[in-house]
């Protein structure tokens, strides 16, 4: 019997638009990028990657995607879908920071208030935006050294 050939996914569903990559070999073969609310773009967003993988008899074995920060929502929403994934299809889950995936430039938070990583690491909330807001890519390589299998969503919420 012959094995299907395993592929990889990053997600990034932070926020509008949500992106999605197939990576075949670690190079990014198909894009899908949607621009709706997370709650109704990941079932369509993954339904479109598993028949572009049926199609090409692959199965999907590992998914990389951003933790966080984010909508807060939109966090919740990525986290259940592919915890539940992961269990039912046996799939492997990393995650990276969002800041990965723009070059660490501010993140829209809400209101007038953005996400930014500062030079510690450290991540906090301002009014301002220090350099602009920079668009969300997906990588061109895939380098899984880069993401960690610690998969909780990286809420970064202020005092109530």
């Amino acid at each position: 019997m012959v094995s299907k050939k395993r592929v990889d996914v990053v997600l990034i569903a932070v926020d509008t638009p949500i992106k999605c990559g197939i990576y075949e070999d670690l190079t990014l073969k198909m894009c899908f990028e949607r621009t709706c609310k997370v709650s109704d773009g990941l079932l369509e967003i993954f339904s479109g990657v598993f028949a572009y993988l049926q199609a090409r008899d692959w199965v999907l074995g590992r998914v990389f995607y951003a933790k966080g920060p984010g909508s807060f929502t939109a966090l919740k929403l990525t986290h259940i879908f592919l915890q539940t994934l992961a269990l039912s299809e046996e799939i492997e889950l990393f995650s990276a920071p969002s800041f990965y995936f723009n070059q660490s430039a501010p993140i829209r938070a809400f209101g007038n208030k953005y996400f930014i990583q500062e030079s510690s690491g450290q991540i906090s909330l301002a009014t301002t935006i220090p350099m602009g807001l920079s668009e969300f890519l997906l990588p061109e390589r895939l380098e899984p050294k880069d993401f960690g299998t610690q998969n909780d969503p990286l809420y970064i919420l202020p005092p109530i």
